[in-house]
């Protein structure tokens, strides 16, 4: 190959060309050099920096076990309710890696899992809230069989074979995670980006999609890379409140006599939380666990909803900010009732 084919050629081209030819070199004046014709007939010791690499046998390689990531599902209780943003959800993954930002149960997460199942996508789930390590998203090493083997994550899989991964609370992540998606994530829907599983450089599949959900603002989350988010199509989505958080509680069959407070207290808690008079935030979740418990038990819906969003307050002076917007609530439905 002539030098000037050769210059044309990205640096991520010309290094995939150089590691299979055994050589090794960060600068491409030197690998474009390396790889020419004139100098590939040449002396078999290159000029410095270049060095030669011998790759291991093949039975010496690490063996690398790659998991089969499950099919995407949307397993609801009740028909789903489009959200308004989820045409623009559906437009973005054609184009890339998709964050969508929202506060705690305003649909994010659910609405990737129908998209892959609509889509017939597999899709790998990864949470970050326990402190996402790197080491969760490439995979480990274990003794199998008494030989040691790399067992590749369901993520590292998704990104080889083409399929879609989520993270969820990805702003929980810590920042090795981070930093292993910087480098991996830079070139969605082309060849070129790699990252490493068991020693070896693997190509990240051009159809691979990376999906973000994030609260921003939320309890014990961070500051999320500039660099890392201008990999991603951003999506602001909404809270669930009024008419949506409606069609929500009715898509899921809860009982037509509990929607009008659980609505009611789902705002207002929002509202608080949003002035800065509450720090705990809020989510739909909590009224739909309450339906199903009052439910189950006759208890009547106002104390399981407050005893639903209470008992997940770990701070005695939170809890007690929390109860007084609560107590407000009620007294304000009984006062308008």
């Amino acid at each position: 190959m002539d030098r000037a084919h050769l210059e044309a050629l990205s640096i991520h081209d010309l290094r995939r060309m150089a590691t299979a030819a055994g050589i090794a070199s960060a600068k491409k004046s030197i690998i474009v050099a390396a790889l020419a014709d004139d100098y590939r007939d040449g002396p078999s010791v290159h000029m410095d920096p270049v060095t030669t690499l011998t790759p291991p046998p093949v039975e010496d390689r690490e063996q690398v076990i790659w998991p089969d990531v499950p099919p995407g599902t949307a397993d609801i209780n009740g028909s789903y309710v489009l959200p308004p943003w989820y045409q623009e959800l559906t437009a973005a993954v054609t184009i890339g890696h998709v964050e969508l930002m929202g506060p705690a149960g305003s649909g994010k997460t659910l609405a990737v899992h129908h998209l892959a199942a609509a889509q017939g996508r597999r899709l790998a789930v990864v949470t970050a809230d326990g402190g996402l390590r790197k080491r969760d998203l490439v995979g480990t090493r274990e003794l199998i069989g008494g030989r040691t083997v790399f067992q590749a994550s369901e993520f590292a899989s998704a990104a080889k074979n083409g399929d879609w991964a989520l993270i969820d609370e990805a702003n929980m992540a810590e920042p090795d995670a981070l930093g292993f998606l910087n480098g991996m994530l830079d070139r969605p829907g082309t060849i070129g980006s790699t990252f490493v599983v068991g020693g070896r450089a693997i190509e990240v599949h051009p159809d691979f999609r990376c999906f973000l959900t994030r609260n921003p603002g939320y309890q014990g989350t961070k500051l999320m890379n500039e660099a890392l988010r201008d990999r991603f199509w951003s999506i602001t989505v909404p809270p669930l409140l009024g008419e949506g958080l409606t069609a929500m509680l009715r898509a899921h069959k809860v009982r037509k006599a509990y929607i009008p407070d659980a609505v009611m207290m789902i705002e207002r808690l929002y509202v608080a939380w949003e002035g800065q008079r509450i720090s705990y935030q809020i989510s739909p979740r909590r009224a739909l666990a309450a339906a199903k418990m009052a439910d189950l038990t006759k208890t009547p819906f106002r104390d399981m909803l407050t005893t639903s969003i209470l008992t997940k307050i770990d701070v005695q002076h939170e809890r007690n900010a929390v109860a007084a917007v609560i107590k407000a609530v009620w007294t304000a439905r009984d006062y308008s009732g």
